[in-house]
């Protein structure tokens, strides 16, 4: 991602650059599972049995990206909040503050602890 328009591909120098234009924001995607995991949009037995649920579990670091949007969607197409709580945890932290994970690579491995 870049304010301004590359002039080459950094990657292979190539002057030649397309913009895909079928891109889909992961979190408008990533809103549509309380419901789309369930048969959405056809009015399945799952659908009707499970939703809405009662409690969402997440961290408080995605709340804006996720479970706004999942609020948002849910009212938008199913006419109702997908949960009735939300419930938010902390994330472990090495010894530098940092947040714990794999792409960071100081995350433990829980087989070896």
């Amino acid at each position: 991602v870049s304010k301004e328009t590359p002039s080459k591909c950094p990657k292979c120098g190539s002057i030649r650059l397309e913009q895909d234009p079928d891109v889909l924001d992961t979190w408008f995607s990533s809103a549509l599972w309380p419901f789309s995991t369930l048969g959405w949009p056809k009015k399945t037995e799952d659908l009707k049995y499970f939703y809405p649920t009662d409690v969402l579990v997440t961290a408080y670091e995605i709340i804006f990206f996720w479970v706004a949007r999942m609020i948002f969607s849910g009212i938008e197409f199913m006419k109702e909040v997908p949960f009735k709580y939300v419930v938010i945890h902390g994330i472990v932290r090495d010894s530098e503050g940092r947040k714990m994970s794999k792409s960071l690579g100081n995350g433990i491995d829980p087989i070896e602890v």
